[in-house]
């Protein structure tokens, strides 16, 4: 009676194993449902502290190619890419009465300098900070990075680093790139620096991995040169992903801006640097 008890669990548990060795495991870099629930915030506010495109009402303001948000979402402050230069950003932050001393962490969308090079000034007022950046940056910028006395915290899938907030995980352009989605009542709010793998893509990949509809898409389209019909093919994707405000900045180049502008006026939100746009519960 003993053996046979023996054998049959013997047999249980080979037949368990093969059960396992046949389940699909997730796709590389998707973190299970469960795990990605982050929770939501009542208020975001997104301030472009660098970009190129000009402000007519603050002509104080430093006009540089390359892009830096500063992000509140909830009791969380955050720097999204710190735009070329280090002079740039302090010139900002101060005629905008930005404090990047008080930032909770960075979030860096990909190696580029035009995204990276402030991080100088960033580490003389928040030394030590945290930030997240694609584990697929060349190890050159994240050896500079840590230089700089700033922790360096490397992100392969989406991850959750507040109440609210999820650090995408990077999708291949080239380079690594990276978003940070903040998810609201409205719907998630995703913020992409240059968007070299497609900001469809990215707005896409928020949807699935969080589980919500994209809301505001703000941040750097990488559109600069697209035809008209790129446009307009990008813009109906957006939209029928949920998207309901469009917000190209930096990168994205007048002709998304001209189609949003003149042919989707409900759905496009006008930024350049100084901008303040506001997403409220």
């Amino acid at each position: 009676m003993r053996r046979w008890c023996v054998a049959a669990l013997a047999a249980a548990a080979l037949a368990i194993a093969i059960l396992t060795l046949g389940v699909r495991r997730p796709e590389e870099g998707v973190r299970p449902a469960p795990e990605l629930r982050c929770g939501w915030v009542e208020r975001v506010e997104v301030t472009v502290l660098i970009d190129n495109n000009p402000n007519p009402s603050r002509p104080d303001l430093a006009v540089e190619w390359g892009i830096s948000l500063l992000v509140r979402a909830g009791n969380t402050t955050i720097l999204f890419d710190a735009g070329p230069s280090p002079e740039a950003l302090k010139r900002n932050c101060e005629a905008l009465g930005v404090d990047l001393g008080r930032v909770s962490f960075i979030v860096v969308s990909h190696e580029h300098w035009d995204h990276v090079g402030g991080l100088s000034h960033v580490a003389r007022v928040r030394p030590g900070a945290t930030v997240y950046v694609p584990s697929g940056m060349s190890p050159s910028v994240k050896a500079w990075i840590r230089a700089l006395n700033l922790t360096v915290v490397e992100v392969s899938e989406t991850t959750v680093v507040a109440r609210g907030v999820a650090v995408l995980s990077p999708l291949y352009g080239p380079p690594w790139e990276q978003a940070l989605v903040v998810n609201t009542t409205k719907g998630l709010v995703v913020l992409v620096g240059c968007s070299h793998p497609g900001v469809d893509r990215i707005a896409a990949r928020a949807a699935s991995e969080l589980g919500a509809k994209p809301y505001l898409v703000l941040g750097g389209f990488h559109m600069a040169s697209a035809s008209e019909g790129e446009c307009e093919r990008v813009v109906r994707a957006l939209l029928k992903a949920g998207v309901r405000l469009i917000a190209p900045i930096h990168c994205s180049g007048d002709t998304i801006r001209k189609v949003l502008r003149e042919r989707y006026p409900g759905h496009y939100v006008e930024a350049c640097v100084g901008a303040r746009v506001e997403v409220d519960g």
